[in-house]
C-alpha cells in the first residue's frame, strides 16, 4: 500500500510570512535599542555640559567680581551673574550675602533646547570668602618703638562701631588698647585713658616684624604695589577727603579722594570707597578725613583735625599732636629703626573697630573659594 501525501501548497507563503514578523521583530528591538542608547548618549552629553557650565559660574565668579559689591550688597541681599558657555550651554549664578566677608554662589548650568524634553540642567554652589589681608592687630595701637603720651589721649581696645556707622553687626572680644613688645619703653604723662583688655599688652608678637608686613596671602609690598593712591616722601596734605560730583564718587587723584568716614543716612555717594594709600616716605597730614588702608613707608605725622577709620600702618615713627585726631579701626607702628619713636599728644584718639577694619580691608578683597566645606552638588 502507498501513503497518499496531501497537497503542500501555500507552505511557502505561510514561511515567508513568518519569517518576514521574526525579521521585523529583530529589526524593531535593534531600532529601539539604537533610539534608547542614542537618547541617553544625548542626555549624557547635556548632562555633561551642564555640569561643565555649572562649573564655568563658580570659576568665572572670581574673576568677574567687583570689588564694589564688598560694601555694597549687605548680608541677604542677592545678585545674579550669567555666562555663555561652549556648545549652546549657558550659566546663572546667583550670589547671597551670608556674613560681612563670605559669600553663597549657587550656579546653575543649561545645555539643550530651552523649554524642551531635551534640556540638561545642573546645579553646584559653594561658599565664597573674601581673601582679605590676615593682619594681626593685637591692639588698637601696636608698636615695637619707645612710646610718649602726653596730653588729652584716648586709647581703647574695646570694639565699637565708628560714629554714624548703622551696617556693622555684633561687636568683637575687646583687644589690648596697646600692644608693645617687651624692649619698648612707655612714658605716660597728663590726662591719658588708656583701656582695653588688657589696657597695655607687652608681647614679643609685638616685635616681630611679620605682625607688620605678613598678612597670610598678601605683604605689605603687594598692598602697596595695588595702592589706590601713591605719594613722593616728603609729601604734605592738607584737608584731603571725599570728593563727589553729581552725586557719584569720584575716583580722583588731584584732589585726592580719601572716601567718607563720617556715615549719614542715606549713604552718601563715598560711603562704601575704601581706598588703599600708600606714601613712599615720610607722610605729614594736617586736618581732612578719610577711610581705608594707609600704608607709610617712613615717618606718619598728623598735625591736627583728622579723622581716619580703617587700618594704618608705619614702616616708621607715628607722631600725632593738636586737637581733634581720631583714628577708628587699628594702628600699627613698626619703627623700623632705632630712633623711631611713638609720640601722642594734644586732643588724641585712637579707637579700636572691628567693622571699620572689615569694611576697610574687604574693600579691596577678591572671593576665594572656601577650603573646608565649600563645594557641593545641589543636582
Amino acid at each position: 500500500m502507498h501513503a497518499k501525501l496531501k497537497s503542500e501548497r501555500g507552505m511557502a507563503l505561510l514561511m515567508a510570512l513568518g519569517a518576514i514578523v521574526i525579521i521585523g521583530v529583530m529589526i524593531g528591538g535593534i531600532v529601539f535599542v539604537s533610539t534608547q542608547d542614542y537618547r541617553i548618549g544625548g542626555n549624557t552629553v547635556r548632562q555633561t555640559r551642564a555640569a561643565a557650565a555649572a562649573e564655568l559660574g563658580l570659576n568665572r565668579l572670581p574673576q568677574d567680581w567687583n570689588l564694589a559689591d564688598n560694601q555694597r550688597l549687605r548680608v541677604g541681599d542677592t545678585l545674579t551673574k550669567s555666562y555663555t558657555a561652549p556648545r549652546g550651554a549657558s550659566v546663572q549664578v546667583t550670589v547671597t550675602k551670608v556674613s560681612g566677608v563670605t559669600f553663597w554662589a549657587v550656579s546653575e548650568g543649561t545645555a539643550g533646547a530651552q523649554g524642551s524634553q531635551a534640556t540638561a540642567r545642573r546645579r553646584y554652589a559653594t561658599l565664597f570668602k573674601l581673601d582679605m589681608p590676615q593682619m594681626n592687630f593685637m591692639g588698637a595701637i601696636t608698636t615695637q618703638g619707645n612710646t610718649t603720651v602726653n596730653g588729652n589721649v584716648t586709647v581703647n581696645g574695646n570694639d565699637a562701631a565708628p560714629a554714624g556707622w548703622s551696617a556693622c553687626g555684633p561687636t568683637a572680644p575687646p583687644v589690648a588698647g596697646a600692644a608693645i613688645s617687651p624692649t619698648t619703653t612707655a612714658t605716660i604723662n597728663g590726662s591719658v585713658s588708656v583701656t582695653g583688655s588688657p589696657p597695655v599688652l607687652t608681647t614679643p608678637t609685638a616685635g616681630d616684624t611679620n605682625t607688620y608686613f605678613s598678612y597670610g596671602s598678601s605683604t605689605y609690598q603687594s598692598l602697596a604695589a595695588a595702592a589706590t593712591y601713591t605719594y613722593a616722601g616728603g609729601t604734605l596734605l592738607n584737608g584731603v577727603g571725599p570728593l563727589v560730583v553729581g552725586g557719584v564718587c569720584q575716583a580722583s587723584v588731584n584732589p585726592p579722594n580719601w572716601g567718607e568716614p563720617t556715615h549719614a543716612s542715606p549713604a552718601g555717594a563715598c560711603d562704601n570707597y575704601f581706598p588703599v594709600i600708600h606714601a613712599l616716605g615720610d607722610l605729614k597730614i594736617t586736618t581732612g578725613r578719610g577711610q581705608g588702608i594707609l600704608l607709610v613707608d617712613g615717618d606718619l605725622t598728623v598735625a591736627g583735625n583728622f579723622t581716619f577709620d580703617g587700618a594704618v600702618i608705619v614702616r616708621g615713627g607715628l607722631k600725632m599732636t593738636g586737637t581733634g585726631n581720631k583714628v577708628s579701626g587699628a594702628l600699627m607702628s613698626a619703627s623700623v629703626s632705632v630712633d623711631d619713636n611713638v609720640a601722642l599728644a594734644g586732643n588724641t584718639s585712637i579707637l579700636y573697630s572691628s567693622c571699620a577694619l572689615i569694611s576697610a580691608l574687604s574693600a579691596s578683597a577678591y572671593p576665594k573659594q572656601a577650603k573646608e566645606r565649600g563645594w557641593v552638588d545641589v543636582y
